[in-house]
C-alpha cells in the first residue's frame, strides 16, 4: 500500500527551538521557527507509550477530538465572550485538580512548546493552543497545582516580574478578574471544567536564535497560576495562540507582523520527523514557488467565541462533483446566536463534520468504495475497510470548498491505515453543532494565519520538511531542545 501508511501518531508536540531572522521586505519583522514533534509517539513526549498500538492511538484521538468539540460547544453556548467580570476568589473550586486528569480528556491543545520568561529566563514547557488566548504557567508558591515535570515558575527569582494593576486595560481583556490590593487576579476556563487562577503579571519574554543570540520582549503579559486544575498533559502551563489581544502571537504582533503559519507532516512520517510552526511572514522567506501557490480565504468573527479561527466552507466535492444533500447553509455561522460555522483547529485530530453534511458524505463514499467494510466500533470511527488483500488501494478524491480556496485532500488526508492487518478508516466524525477542521485534513498543506488582514492562506506542498529553516537561517545549525 504505497499510498497509505500506518498512523504512527495522532497528536503532536512542539519541542521548540525559536529562530528569528530579518525579512527581506521589512527589517523589523521577525520569523520564529518552531519544531513540532508527535505527542504520543516520540520518545521525548511526556505521553509516549511504546506499547500503545496504532488502533489504540486512533481510538484515543477520536475521544479527544469529540471531547474538544464538546468543550468548544460549551464556550460558544455561554454567549458573547465576557470581559472584566468580577469573581469571588474566596470561593473554593468545586472539584479537586486530580479528578479532571484523564488520558482521553479534552486537553486544550495538541501541541507543546517551550517558553522562556523572567530575568534571568526560566524555561518551561507549555501546551500551544489555537483555541484560547491566555498565556500562563504554574507559579510558586502554589496552593492547588497539578503535577508537572519541571520546577514551578518562581516570580521571586525574576528581577523583571511585576503584577498588573486592576484598573489597567490589560486586566480588562480577561473574562473574569478580581481586585486584590490594587492588583489584577484572574480566573480562566476552557469549557471542560479545566481552569487556572492566579496573578496577572508582566515579565520579560526571551526568544533564542540558533546562533545562541537572544532577543527580549519586555512587559509580556501572562498568568502566574496559583490554583490550576484540569487536563494539561503534564506540562507546565499553556500558551494561547488565539485571536485575542493577550494571546502570545498578538502580544508579539509587532515583531512577527501578526502572522503565524504551520505545515503538518504526513501522519505516517517517522517519529523523528518534525513539522514547522512559524511565527512571522514565512511566505516571504520560503521562496516564490510557495508564495505563488498560496490562496486566501477570509477569517470570520464569531461574537460568541472571538478567539476561534472561523472560515467559510461552501461545500464538499467527491471526485470533483458536489455531494448531493450538502448545502452551503450546513456550514453557515449565525453571528446573532453564535451557532454553526467552521473552525480551523490544529489541536483537534479527527475533523468533526456537522451531521447534516457528514451523513451525505459518508453515504456517497460508501457507494463508491467497493472494498470489504468491517466493524469499526472498537476504533471509534464509522467507516473502515479490510485492505489486507489489496496491493494498491484507491479512494475517491475529496475537496473542501472554502471561500476562494479549494482544499483538495489526497487519500492520506482522508483515510488512515490503523494496524498491520490493513484496516483502513475514514478520518472523519459527525457532530451536531458546528464543524471543526482537524489536523489530519490539514497535513501536507501550508496554513498561513494572516490575522492583521483577517485571512488564512492555504497552499499544498510536496513535503512540509522542506519549509523548515532552510531559507530562514541558511548555514546555521539547528538544535532541538
Amino acid at each position: 500500500m504505497a499510498a497509505l501508511h500506518r498512523l504512527n501518531v495522532l497528536l503532536l508536540i512542539a519541542v521548540v527551538h525559536i529562530t528569528f531572522a530579518s525579512l527581506s521586505t521589512c527589517e523589523n519583522d521577525k520569523i520564529i521557527s518552531i519544531d513540532l514533534k508527535h505527542l504520543d509517539h516520540h520518545a521525548d513526549s511526556p505521553l509516549h507509550d511504546a506499547q500503545t498500538t496504532f488502533a489504540e492511538r486512533i481510538h484515543s484521538a477520536v475521544k479527544r477530538s469529540q471531547a474538544r468539540a464538546a468543550a468548544f460547544k460549551s464556550i460558544v453556548a455561554a454567549g458573547v465572550t465576557p470581559r472584566g467580570l468580577n469573581f469571588d476568589p474566596t470561593i473554593e473550586l468545586s472539584t479537586k485538580a486530580s479528578s479532571f486528569q484523564s488520558p482521553v480528556a479534552a486537553a486544550p491543545g495538541g501541541y507543546i512548546m517551550s517558553i522562556s520568561l523572567g530575568t534571568p529566563p526560566q524555561t518551561r514547557t507549555a501546551i500551544a493552543d489555537t483555541g484560547s488566548d491566555l498565556v500562563w504557567l504554574q507559579c510558586a508558591p502554589c496552593s492547588v497545582c497539578y503535577q508537572q515535570p519541571d520546577p514551578l515558575f518562581d516570580p521571586r527569582k525574576s528581577s523583571t516580574y511585576k503584577k498588573i494593576r486592576y484598573f489597567s486595560s490589560l486586566c480588562g481583556e480577561l473574562p473574569q478578574v478580581s481586585y486584590n490590593w490594587g492588583y489584577c487576579t484572574y480566573r480562566y476556563g476552557y469549557g471542560d471544567q479545566s481552569t487556572t487562577q492566579g496573578d496577572f503579571a508582566l515579565d520579560t519574554l526571551t526568544l533564542t536564535a540558533t546562533d545562541g543570540s537572544t532577543q527580549t520582549v519586555p512587559n509580556f503579559a501572562f498568568g502566574c497560576g496559583k490554583r490550576n486544575q484540569g487536563t494539561f498533559s503534564g506540562t507546565d502551563g499553556l500558551v494561547g495562540l488565539g485571536r485575542g489581544a493577550i494571546s502570545f502571537n498578538e502580544q508579539i504582533g509587532s515583531l512577527i507582523g501578526s502572522k503565524f503559519s504551520y505545515c503538518l507532516v504526513d501522519a505516517s512520517s517517522s517519529a523523528s520527523e518534525t513539522s514547522p510552526l512559524l511565527l512571522g511572514d514565512a511566505a516571504e522567506s520560503t521562496g516564490n514557488s510557495l508564495k505563488a501557490k498560496i490562496q486566501y480565504t477570509p477569517l470570520i468573527r464569531n461574537p460568541a467565541a472571538d478567539t476561534f479561527y472561523y472560515v467559510k466552507l461552501n461545500g464538499i466535492l467527491v471526485n470533483n462533483k458536489p455531494v448531493s444533500g450538502i448545502r452551503s447553509s450546513d456550514f453557515a455561522l449565525n453571528v446573532l446566536t453564535g451557532q454553526g460555522g467552521v473552525i480551523l483547529d490544529s489541536g483537534t485530530t479527527i475533523t468533526q463534520l456537522i451531521q447534516s453534511a457528514y451523513i451525505p458524505l459518508l453515504t456517497k463514499l460508501q457507494s463508491l468504495i467497493q472494498y470489504t467494510q468491517i466493524d469499526s466500533s472498537q476504533i471509534g470511527l464509522d467507516l473502515c475497510y479490510d485492505l489486507s488483500a489489496v496491493a494498491n488501494p484507491t479512494f475517491p478524491s475529496v475537496t473542501f470548498q472554502f471561500q476562494s480556496v479549494d482544499l483538495v485532500l489526497p487519500a492520506n488526508n482522508m483515510f488512515l491505515q490503523v494496524d498491520d492487518q490493513g484496516t483502513t478508516c475514514l478520518a472523519l466524525a459527525g457532530t451536531s453543532d458546528f464543524t471543526i477542521i482537524g489536523n489530519i485534513q490539514q497535513q501536507n498543506h501550508y496554513f498561513l494565519y494572516d490575522v492583521a488582514n483577517e485571512r488564512v492562506g492555504i497552499a499544498p506542498v510536496d513535503s512540509c520538511s522542506t519549509l523548515k529553516t532552510r531559507d530562514l537561517s541558511a548555514g546555521s545549525a539547528k538544535d532541538e531542545l
